[in-house]
């Protein structure tokens, strides 16, 4: 299967963040469908898409829904025996089936096509999209219902027996209460229970046998066992699957029912109406899989990020223009100094003191100079403080002239004026690092308002790789040439982040090497960035709907904070800007929950507390403060949200000693 360049990287599609490793999964997940699918073509076997994966194709415009991380599919019970009785031998040795009719210990009563987890070999895992977890796919079993409602209303009375007896059995019940419910049992359906140790799988056999009580009967509704008996839904009219249609799905076409709107308001009611909850398995599909096998899997491939204290520190860095600042800072408390040496009468000091001004400020004129060119206003006035000061240590050379006091007031003044000057002249600078051409649409107001305060705004294209399942980078990607004609892109190669020491650097990927799908230049991860300045601004490429950790609805919303919060960048950044304060208090949960899971795994694991002299609650007291809920400006002008809202927390975070 051939994929676009853009399906496996982290997605934001419908208010719903979508990480690159449900990609993968996607991706897996696909290939075991294709699999399925050229088996079923082969020996002629009808099967349909279903539940999540019918409303992806009919919905969603042929794609997953965002929050989905399975396959479904379903086959009438016959075509599935027909199905079961040559996909033994002819599925690929990496996948396996789960059924009732394979290995009824193990099984539920949903059968499944899935990808083993201990299949690590190159060629499997780059058949499957580099995903290391297991997967499988769902095949709902279509049975009929009897139109007789007496029959019905019989095989729901026994299913309800089974299911109680099943469940003392389960949890260990007495014997008696465990007895009573047998004789019943036996006396309904005219049998016998064996009373040995495997009296759960004869209990689960017969559940098995009731959901296909009257197939062959021709009734008019048919169902999906067993959901149908528990949860009183997944009853659709047989007229439904009369015939089959084919929709494209991820850039195939697959079979569904022709009377899909019949069989999707039958499950969901109102299907067009978009819900983020439900799904009866925990999300996402692979996170007990990837529990058990991550530790056996190289570091650098699918690396996870735990917490270091040195992610919070924080070694003070001037910029360029903060300390030529300095500098002219320093040309005053000199002269101030100087002046009491020469009240003092200390004339050789006073004049060793404006020897070397002299001789730092001719050194500080180059440098300056090669910043904002010779023709400068600053440079003029640096070349008559120069003179001022070559006629100040000429007058105190000479004896008669000591007598007098020497006036600072001229140098001072002109000192004051240079400074200002150079504010002026010497900008603020601003470098915005992107690596996608598409994600510049978000920085793009702050650029235009920046600009508008004399801030020299560096756009800064930067290259990312694909990654294979060793972690090595494979093919690079730059779209430099992608971004807006009518700004200016400055050369990553050529851009030189330790000479330069900007005011700021806004970035926007905050991952470094923790995202298994990709990664943007080393050079530009967070940890190293921070080096260069002292303002490392993260700005997320995109917006969310807004996620309420308590709330059931954001449930996978929340879980998949953990693929862009608990990462380096938030981290190592000065400042996070988020869209909203409610953001802010989610992403502060999320960090806490992630402290809390760090402490417990180093615990025990007998390691040294990453945490350093820093305990969780520090951590976030600090988090709390280098996170601000200001807005995003891919949210427009939205009142209190939007692109206003972030400029001025950019300028005042640019301005605040100006």
């Amino acid at each position: 299967m051939q994929w676009e360049k853009d399906f496996f990287y982290d997605e934001v599609r419908d208010g719903f963040y979508i990480p690159g490793m449900m990609k993968r999964a996607w991706g897996a997940e696909l290939n075991v469908l294709k699999e399925i699918d050229k088996i079923c073509r082969k020996h002629r076997i009808p099967y349909f898409l279903g539940s999540g994966t019918l409303l992806g194709a009919v919905r969603e415009g042929g794609q997953f829904i965002p929050w989905d991380d399975d396959v479904d599919i379903e086959m009438f019970r016959k075509d599935y025996l027909k199905f079961l009785s040559v996909a033994k031998e002819e599925l690929p040795d990496e996948l396996y089936i789960r059924a009732i009719e394979v290995n009824i210990e193990t099984a539920s009563f949903v059968p499944k096509v899935g990808l083993r987890e201990d299949v690590m070999s190159l060629p499997t895992l780059e058949k499957y999209c580099f995903f290391p977890y297991k997967v499988e796919i769902d095949i709902f079993l279509l049975d009929e219902l009897s139109d007789k409602e007496e029959e019905e209303r019989y095989r729901e009375e026994v299913l309800t027996m089974l299911y109680s007896l099943n469940n003392k059995v389960f949890e260990g019940k007495s014997r008696e209460d465990v007895e009573l419910l047998l004789e019943k049992l036996e006396e309904v359906l005219q049998i016998h229970f064996d009373r040995n140790p495997s009296l759960n799988l004869q209990i689960k056999g017969l559940i098995n046998r009731f959901f296909q009580e009257f197939n062959g009967t021709e009734g008019h509704n048919i169902a999906i066992f067993p959901y149908h008996h528990l949860l009183g839904n997944c009853c659709f009219p047989r007229k439904a699957y009369e015939s089959t249609i084919f929709l494209p799905f991820c850039g195939m076409r697959f079979p569904v029912a022709k009377g899909y709107e019949m069989r999707l308001c039958s499950e969901y009611g109102d299907w067009h109406k978009k819900s983020k909850s439900g799904e009866d398995h925990t999300y996402p599909c692979y996170r007990e899989s990837e529990e058990r096998v991550s530790h056996i899997l190289p570091a650098k491939a699918f690396p996870r990020y735990s917490f270091q204290k040195e992610s919070m520190e924080r070694n003070p860095v001037r910029s360029l223009r903060e300390q030529y600042l300095g500098i002219l800072d320093g040309f005053l408390l000199e002269e101030r100094r100087g002046s009491e040496l020469f009240r003092k009468g200390e004339y050789y000091s006073y004049q060793s003191l404006l020897a070397t001004l002299q001789e730092t400020a001719i050194a500080f004129g180059e440098l300056l100079e090669e910043k904002i060119g010779k023709d400068a206003e600053s440079i003029s006035l640096l070349e008559s403080y120069c003179e001022m000061l070559y006629q100040k240590y000429q007058s105190v050379s000479s004896p008669e002239e000591k007598k007098e006091e020497m006036q600072e007031e001229g140098t001072v003044s002109l000192l004051k004026a240079l400074k200002d000057r150079v504010k002026k002249e010497l900008k603020v600078q601003a470098v915005f690092l992107l690596h996608r051409a598409k994600d510049f649409a978000g920085l793009r107001p702050l650029v235009d308002a920046l600009r508008k305060e004399n801030v020299d705004c560096k756009i800064i294209p930067i290259p990312y790789y694909d990654k294979a399942v060793n972690g090595a980078f494979t093919e690079m990607h730059y779209e430099g040439g992608e971004f807006p004609k009518e700004y200016a892109i400055t050369d990553y190669k050529s851009y030189d982040f330790e000479k330069e020491l900007p005011d700021c650097i806004v970035m926007n990927s905050p991952y470094d090497e923790y995202n298994p799908v990709f990664s943007i230049e080393p050079a530009f991860y967070s940890r190293n960035l921070k080096r260069f300045t002292g303002k490392l601004i993260y700005i997320p490429w995109f917006v969310t709907d807004e996620i309420d950790p308590e709330n059931p609805e954001d449930r996978k919303a929340f879980y998949n904070m953990q693929y862009y919060v608990t990462v380096p960048g938030v981290f190592h950044a000065d400042y996070t800007i988020v869209q909203s304060e409610a953001m802010k208090k989610a992403y502060l949960v999320k960090i806490l929950q992630f402290l809390e899971e760090e402490r417990l795994q180093k615990n025990r694991k007998a390691e040294e507390n990453a945490f350093g002299k820093m305990n969780a609650d520090e951590v976030l007291v600090e988090m709390c403060k280098k996170i601000l809920g200001a807005g995003s400006c891919l949210l427009g002008e939205k009142e209190g949200q939007g692109a206003k809202e972030v400029v001025e927390v950019l300028k005042q975070i640019l301005f605040e000693k100006e």
